[in-house]
C-alpha cells in the first residue's frame, strides 16, 4: 500500500542526502514567509517650526502573514497613526505602504475606500457599532455595502466561534462591553479581509472582560488564519502576541 511505501522511507534528513548532492543540498531551504504589510521610511508630521510633531519619523515594518503583532507605546507615541497609515484611513508625507499587494501612495480617496471596504476589517476600541442595527445586521453590515452575498456557512461558524448565536436580533444597547466587543469582531472578519487592525479593542473593558475579549480575537484569527495588528499600551495584553514592537517618539524600538 502506499502507506506501507511512505512507513519504509528513510527519514527527510536522510531523503535529501542520498537525492542530492552536498553543494546542491546546501541550497535546500524552507519557503520564505511571506509580509503581508511592507511599510517603508514612512514619514507623517503635524504641524511647521518650533511646534512640529513627528508622528512617524521614518519607520520601516513588515508584517508576516497569518501572525499576531502587537504594538505598544505611550499615548502620543505614533502607534495609532501608524495604524491608521497601514488601514488607508490616512496618507504618509513621505514614503509608502503596501498591503497584501496594493501600494496604498497616490490612491485617490475612493480608491482607499474599496481598499478599506476589501481588504481591512477594523476593530475599535469604542466599538461603532450602529445602535439601530441589529446584532446579525451590524455584522453583515460590510458586506451590505459592498452589495455582497454572505457566506451563510461562514457567518454561522463566526457567530458560534464567537458566542453571540442566541444575541442576533439582540440591539447593541443589551449587550455588555464585552458582548459589543465580540459584535464587532465578528463584523471585522464577516468579509475575510486582508488584515485585521485593532485599535485599544480592550480599552473600554474591564480587566477580566478584555482578557476574554481578546482570548476569542486570537483564537478567530488563528482559526481563520488572520493577520491581526494591535495596538495597545498594555504590555500584559501585548504579550499575547505572537511578536511585541514598541513605539517611541514617532519612531520603531527593539
Amino acid at each position: 500500500s502506499l502507506f506501507g511505501i511512505w512507513m519504509m522511507m528513510p527519514p527527510r534528513s536522510l531523503w535529501l542526502t542520498a537525492t542530492c548532492s552536498e553543494k546542491a543540498c546546501s541550497q535546500v531551504k524552507e519557503p520564505l514567509p511571506m509580509e503581508i504589510v511592507t511599510v517603508h521610511q514612512v514619514k507623517k508630521y503635524f504641524g511647521k517650526g518650533e511646534a512640529q510633531v513627528k508622528a512617524l519619523d521614518g519607520i520601516d515594518l513588515s508584517i508576516e502573514k497569518g501572525k499576531f503583532t502587537a504594538i505598544i507605546g505611550a499615548s502620543g507615541s505614533g502607534k495609532t497613526t501608524l495604524l491608521n497609515m497601514i488601514g488607508g484611513l490616512d496618507t504618509p508625507d513621505a514614503g509608502e505602504v503596501i498591503v497584501d499587494g496594493v501600494n496604498l501612495s497616490g490612491l485617490k480617496e475612493k480608491e482607499l475606500a474599496v481598499f478599506r471596504r476589501n481588504k481591512v476589517g477594523f476593530v475599535y476600541q469604542n466599538f461603532n457599532l450602529i445602535p439601530t442595527l441589529t446584532v446579525k445586521e451590524n455584522i453583515l453590515f460590510p458586506l451590505s455595502l459592498a452589495g455582497s452575498t454572505p457566506d451563510q456557512r461562514f457567518f454561522v461558524d463566526v457567530v458560534q466561534q464567537l458566542r453571540l448565536e442566541e444575541r442576533l436580533n439582540a440591539y447593541p444597547h443589551e449587550l455588555s462591553g464585552g458582548g459589543q466587543q465580540r459584535v464587532a469582531i465578528a463584523r471585522a472578519l464577516i468579509a475575510k479581509p486582508a488584515i485585521i487592525l485593532a485599535d485599544e479593542p480592550t480599552g473600554n473593558l474591564d480587566v477580566k472582560s478584555g482578557q476574554n475579549v481578546l482570548g476569542l480575537l486570537k483564537m478567530s484569527v488563528e482559526t481563520y488564519h488572520q493577520t491581526l495588528i494591535m495596538i495597545t499600551h498594555n504590555l500584559e495584553i501585548a504579550q499575547m502576541a505572537d511578536r511585541v514592537l514598541r513605539m517611541e517618539d514617532g519612531r520603531l524600538k527593539a
